[in-house]
């Protein structure tokens, strides 16, 4: 009986855990010089945070938008630094960019989101 009560337990301790195992949080830091992005692919799963940290070192303004997931981070001044955090609900490949006129089509990546 006490071997029985033990097996159901460890059952349901592992069942609750696999239940309740979300991704670990991404942490990604990205330089922005001018008119560029350092990292142009993050991966991330379905439900997992991606925690950025944003370091402008060029002298130009950046920012940060995902227009799909609705991420609009505040432009940055040269020298400046932003931590922002977001997650996707459903797996797709989403487009990030800095919004700054002009730089739109050099600074700019892939958020690729699996299940």
């Amino acid at each position: 009986m006490k071997i029985r009560s033990m097996v159901i337990g460890l059952a349901l301790a592992a069942t609750v855990a696999a239940c309740s195992s979300a991704p670990a949080p991404l942490e990604v830091t990205i330089a922005a010089a001018d008119i560029s992005l350092d990292v142009t692919r993050i991966d991330a799963k379905v439900g997992q945070m991606v925690n950025i940290t944003m370091k402008n070192s060029g002298v130009l303004e950046h920012n940060f938008n995902i227009d799909e997931l609705g991420v609009k981070q505040a432009s940055l001044k040269g020298g400046e630094t932003a931590k922002f955090s977001f997650s996707a609900t459903k797996p797709g490949t989403y487009n990030y960019y800095c919004g700054i006129a002009g730089h739109e089509q050099l600074a700019r990546g892939d958020l690729v989101v699996t299940e």
